[in-house]
């Protein structure tokens, strides 16, 4: 199996920058702790665009990621601080 490379995309509110900022960065070293996680960084664009750059050992990796109770937690506080849903897109190197 190979790497998976996750990238998220999400623009703040204006105002709520850095209150999602800090909620990324909570949960990015609660994933870096997880098994699978080879690497995990957070990006902020000066234009309130955040991005999360996420490289998992395997794609169920990855999966098991999405279910633990960081990322629920996450999820449900970053909603009113976006202003439209995350992009998740995932990849594999070729």
């Amino acid at each position: 199996m190979s790497e998976i490379t996750v990238v998220a995309r999400a623009k703040a509110k204006p105002g709520t920058e850095e209150e999602l900022e800090r909620a990324l960065r909570v949960n990015a070293e609660a994933s870096r702790n997880e098994g699978g996680c080879v690497s995990y960084s957070v990006l902020r664009g000066d234009d309130g665009v955040f991005m999360t750059v996420e490289r998992w050992r395997t794609r169920a990796d990855a999966d098991q990621h999405m279910t633990t109770p960081h990322v629920q937690a996450l999820f449900a506080a970053i909603g009113p601080l976006l202003a439209a849903p995350p992009e998740i897109t995932a990849m594999r190197e070729v």
